[in-house]
């Protein structure tokens, strides 16, 4: 069992979710856009004036401080444009020190991805850079490996869902095995998809929503992975707003779906406090006879 490893506080925690969310805002691809051709080598004036234009925070930092901590990035395979990604994604890389951000990239590197991969991720989420515990990082990933096969298919959970690192171990697993076991999909489904974003109770309400209105039928026990099915794919169910889900997926309105929302959580809740007197029913009969 590892512990939620971004940040430490239940609020830093909130704001670290939101800020990886916004990482893909419109500033960030802007910027990629104009510095993808031709292949930056060096760190100009004009590129760190830009950067600032971005994200005005950076401008406290002298060009001593800048070409440093380029340097560090450079030297470990991380071209100028990746570099230029990151510290507008996470403007405090910039004042740490050239060994503390070898340490960040060396905590990373653990989870054994690949260079390039690697670099994917963090310059996608500079956040992550943030993380400071190697051993939970990698009792995470070793994790997540054990579920979906692949060092591979842990890097692409994570590039969809980069806030499972904010996550308990319950909370995963529960999602997994609804995945796998009721829902019965495949990993590379599940991988190329941003359901374990989801809370649980959205993913089973899509799922059951689907199934209630004849539009989702689980696969076969047996049934051969590559059979084709005429469900929607995973990613269609769970990677859009509740509205989009409802009237292009389910071909509903949204007030249907919400409706259907507090009817599904009335009643499994009803199912739980049954199952509750249940038990206690039992326990009471198992004291009768002791």
């Amino acid at each position: 069992m590892w512990k939620k490893i971004i940040l430490p506080t239940t609020n830093a925690l909130k704001q670290q979710q939101v800020r990886l969310k916004e990482l893909k805002c419109t500033s960030v691809r802007q910027f990629a856009a104009k510095a993808t051709a031709p292949k930056l080598l060096q760190l100009e004036q004009e590129h760190i004036d830009e950067a600032i234009k971005l994200e005005p925070t950076l401008s406290i930092y002298t060009p001593d401080v800048w070409h440093r901590a380029h340097a560090t990035f450079q030297n470990h395979g991380l071209q100028t444009v990746n570099f230029l990604r990151i510290v507008t994604g996470n403007p405090a890389v910039l004042k740490r020190t050239p060994q503390r951000i070898i340490e960040s990239l060396e905590i990373w590197r653990s989870c054994q991805f690949g260079e390039h991969l690697l670099h994917l991720l963090l310059t996608k989420y500079p956040e992550l850079l943030d993380v400071n515990n190697a051993h939970e990082l990698r009792t995470l990933s070793a994790y997540l490996k054990s579920r979906v096969s692949t060092n591979k298919n842990v890097w692409k959970l994570l590039m969809n869902c980069p806030d499972l690192l904010a996550q308990s171990e319950h909370s995963m697993e529960q999602k997994l095995n609804y995945m796998i076991h009721v829902m019965r999909l495949e990993v590379p489904e599940i991988v190329k998809s941003a359901a374990m974003s989801l809370p649980f109770d959205e993913l089973r309400c899509r799922h059951t929503f689907l199934l209630r209105l004849g539009l989702f039928k689980p696969r076969a026990l047996k049934a051969d992975p590559d059979e084709k099915t005429t469900n929607n794919r995973l990613y269609q169910i769970t990677d859009t707003s509740e509205k989009a889900f409802a009237t292009k997926i389910c071909h509903v309105t949204l007030a249907e779906y919400e409706a259907f929302k507090e009817l599904l959580a009335k009643e499994l809740e009803r199912k739980s406090r049954k199952q509750k007197a249940d038990d206690d029913e039992e326990f009471s009969d198992d004291e009768e006879f002791k």
